[in-house]
């Protein structure tokens, strides 16, 4: 659609244009998604206390570092995602197809799940690397300074973490065919499944870590429990890799289950 645009462009200016376009897309995501559920999850608070996962309440202070760091993170990201369309451009490494009719309708959705789970591979390894000593203090260890993390601090993440996360979609499109349309819905879904699993309550129902299927789906409660004790549930869409490599925290289920039955005590480890 904006191909012709960007033809009749100088190339300077093309390069220009699809950089500001996604900073803008990146940005207006990410606040609508995070900006949104913080909103919600604050107006509701006294109605979501009992599913509350941690008593530390939100601060001003927190809440702007997040943000701060997030907004920079969404630069990033965006900046990451030009140099990708300029070597896909300039060389055509990457498996992007712009006619649906080159794979089929039936590619077209199955390629949104297997994206999904490509890119929950790398982050799970990528995640577990950045907690190694020596990497978490220069890597990871800006992430950790929200305990209890806000809706904001989905992508509160240290320029050099934030490359790293980018890094993970330039592995998608090594690997999986996709086209424009299923890599906007799989990135859509990051952001907003990212925001999910930092609200701070858990809202999904009681029982889904024993549901065959569900119990492979990764949690407010999970990610919560990552943040406080630096360890475990190291997974982005799933409990896929915890499960089959040991770090899934030995009281998830419990914990899940005391969020989600009312008037549970609030757990503290």
């Amino acid at each position: 659609m904006l191909a012709p645009l960007i033809e009749r462009l100088s190339p300077q200016a093309g390069i220009l244009l699809i950089g500001a376009l996604l900073i803008s897309v990146f940005l207006a995501r990410y606040i609508l998604f995070a900006g949104t559920a913080l909103a919600l999850v604050s107006l509701f608070r006294r109605d979501l206390k009992p599913r509350r996962l941690q008593p530390i309440p939100f601060t001003k202070a927190q809440l702007l570092r997040e943000a701060t760091y997030s907004l920079l993170s969404m630069v990033i990201f965006a900046l990451v995602g030009l140099a990708t369309y300029m070597l896909h451009q300039n060389f055509g490494i990457y498996r992007i197809y712009r006619e649906i009719g080159d794979y089929g309708w039936t590619w077209m959705f199955a390629s949104i799940p297997v994206a999904l789970l490509v890119h929950d591979f790398y982050f799970y390894w990528a995640h577990r690397l950045m907690h190694l000593p020596g990497i978490y203090s220069r890597v990871h260890k800006v992430h950790h300074l929200s305990t209890n993390p806000s809706p904001l601090a989905a992508f509160a993440f240290d320029p050099i973490e934030a490359v790293i996360e980018a890094l993970g979609f330039v592995v998608i499109l090594l690997v999986v065919p996709l086209h424009p349309l299923a890599f906007l819905v799989v990135s859509t879904f990051m952001i907003a499944y990212n925001v999910m699993g930092h609200l701070g309550y858990e809202l999904l129902p009681r029982g889904l870590p024993d549901a065959p299927v569900a119990r492979l789906m990764n949690t407010a409660t999970s990610h919560n429990q990552h943040h406080r004790t630096y360890r475990y549930n190291y997974g982005l869409y799933t409990l896929i890799w915890d499960r089959l490599f040991g770090t899934l925290h030995p009281r998830y289920a419990e914990t899940y289950a005391a969020a989600t039955t009312p008037a549970a005590p609030e757990l503290t480890a």
